[in-house]
């Protein structure tokens, strides 16, 4: 069978697939990534079919078209679920739903589809903001399914996204069909009991990623405990609030293990306590903390609870205040406003083993969820 994998060029959204795309090619089918070129190296050895431009590419045509800047948010609140309200900003929504759901079909289509035709797949699989994907599997008719990369998302923004590319089909001629299954690796754990499981889905277990550049071994760092992990993931790019961050938890007793190298941090960053180690793979890392610190994307967010690990959360964008306010709810997390906050919500997990227990409670049942190769087995069924 001939699976292709398609996504925007986005980090967060590319690596939740490739335990499934493993799978694909461990089983004998011929797997391709349809995405940008710029990616490639993070994911190899997945074979990229490119398509369209990088995100980069895109964002000042969207900023543009929504005639607003990031740094010039309207700040909104929305209930999340049940008695859990959270901020976002509008003028964000307003950007990703036309970088995804409009932009980027009109630059990426037409080249997908040739590369889509010359690959000739069998199934189609999408990240759930991937529009290009179903619309080649609509136009090639294939049967295609989506792979969720956060949680669920507020259904006024899903809609949003949806209407928008409506405009993109009927500019096309074609019809949208619907997904035969949606691969979801988040946990019932982190849902309201009131939320329904969507429709066809079928859970995964989410792995820490392994894709990417060989990566040089690195010595075991021994650090002293407790001893935090402080990141901010693959979004948010803010060597200041990194800094912070880990100055915080180091003045609060912990030694820091810091996602950058020496020279981003702040030259007066406690050379003692605080210990950058650049870009080393999280699988690597979490078995040697006791926490983390981080602005809460899905990606960070599901490797740290895999290990059990509770998390003090600063969210900026994205999907990062929803998680947020999703493990605070159930207890497996403190969220805070303030960076200098950091060392006392980490001094606060570290003396109430709650919240230790709450993450090895969501662990578990992340172990329990569907192997990629029981995944790969019921997509093709």
């Amino acid at each position: 069978m001939r699976i292709l994998f398609s996504g925007n060029p986005v980090v967060s959204h590319l690596l939740p697939m490739m335990p499934l795309a493993d799978a694909g090619r461990a089983a004998g089918h011929e797997t391709a990534l349809l995405t940008s070129g710029d990616l490639t190296s993070l994911v190899a050895p997945v074979r990229v079919l490119q398509a369209g431009p990088s995100v980069e590419e895109m964002r000042g045509e969207t900023l543009r078209r929504t005639g607003s800047h990031p740094s010039q948010p309207v700040p909104e609140t929305m209930e999340l679920f049940a008695g859990v309200r959270v901020e976002f900003s509008f003028v964000q929504v307003l950007q990703a739903v036309e970088l995804y759901a409009g932009l980027r079909v009109e630059l990426s289509f037409d080249e997908a589809l040739r590369q889509a035709c010359a690959f000739g797949p069998d199934l189609v699989v999408c990240e759930e903001f991937d529009f290009v994907g179903p619309m080649v599997a609509a136009a090639l008719v294939v049967p295609w399914a989506a792979h969720a990369v956060m949680g669920p998302l507020p259904e006024p923004f899903w809609q949003a996204m949806q209407e928008r590319v409506a405009r993109e089909y009927r500019s096309r001629s074609l019809t949208a069909t619907p997904r035969i299954a949606l691969v979801d690796p988040y946990p019932d754990a982190l849902r309201s009991p009131t939320e329904q499981p969507p429709a066809g889905r079928i859970t995964i277990r989410p792995a820490i990623n392994e894709h990417g550049p060989e990566q040089r071994a690195e010595p075991e760092l021994q650090p002293e405990h407790p001893c935090a992990l402080v990141t901010l993931g693959t979004t948010v790019n803010d060597n200041v609030v990194l800094s912070a961050l880990a100055s915080s938890v180091a003045a609060a007793g912990f030694t820091a293990l810091v996602t950058a190298q020496r020279e981003d941090l702040s030259a007066d960053i406690d050379q003692d306590r605080v210990r950058p180690v650049g870009f080393v793979p999280l699988a690597k890392l979490l078995p040697q903390v006791d926490l983390v610190v981080t602005a809460g994307g899905t990606g960070t967010v599901l490797a740290s609870l895999s290990r059990g690990l509770p998390m003090v959360i600063r969210p900026f964008i994205a999907d990062q205040p929803w998680n947020a306010a999703r493990l605070a709810y159930r207890g497996a997390a403190i969220v805070i406003d303030d960076v200098a906050e950091a060392g006392t919500a980490a001094r606060r997990i570290a003396e109430n083993p709650t919240y230790s227990e709450v993450a090895k409670i969501v662990a578990a049942e992340l172990a329990s969820l569907n192997s990629p190769d029981t995944v790969l087995r019921r997509l093709i069924a």
